[in-house]
């Protein structure tokens, strides 16, 4: 019997610690609306409109092949502004918060985020993503040409096995 009181005791503690830390929407909604989600998701927006915009000259787009390329390009501007809105996102990135974090973790970061210096950092990250985006991209032009080389070594390599195995 004693037994069966202790483990009911510890079943109701449990139950009810695991209900305190489970954070509540309305807190994580809190903190998308302190750290600008909304804010962030149009500049994203933005900077792959810009990395389309950016293609033509990567993809060697002749002055004659630009209106084509730029109809193009504009679809995908339009499909991206419409299937990727912040409405669209709200609920599953909510969702994800609250698989990761607990009441108490969105509390801090809650608290950090009407802080000068969360404030600063929710101002400054959208700057801090474009540069890094930036480096990216620089760092992946050095590498481009490296991967084309495996690429090309690779499909040769498979072409020849191909031809031995057709041969047999």
């Amino acid at each position: 019997m004693k037994i069966r009181i202790v483990l009911l005791t510890l079943l109701c503690f449990t139950f009810g610690a695991s209900a305190q830390t489970k954070a509540s929407r309305e807190s994580v909604e809190q903190l998308m609306v302190l750290t600008d989600v909304a804010k962030m998701m149009e500049a994203m927006q933005d900077q792959v409109s810009n990395m389309f915009n950016n293609m033509a000259t990567q993809m060697n787009i002749s002055e004659q092949e630009r209106p084509a390329f730029q109809k193009y390009m504009a679809k995908l501007d339009t499909l991206f502004k419409e299937q990727m809105t912040w409405q669209q996102f709200k609920d599953p990135m909510i969702n994800v918060y609250l698989t990761h974090f607990n009441q108490k973790e969105i509390n801090g970061l809650i608290a950090f985020y009407q802080s000068d210096v969360g404030r600063s950092m929710t101002q400054k990250m959208p700057l801090v993503m474009q540069d890094s985006m930036l480096v990216g991209q620089q760092m992946m032009q050095g590498v481009m040409p490296k991967v084309q080389a495996i690429a090309e070594e690779m499909q040769g390599e498979i072409q020849q096995a191909r031809e031995q195995e057709g041969a047999q």
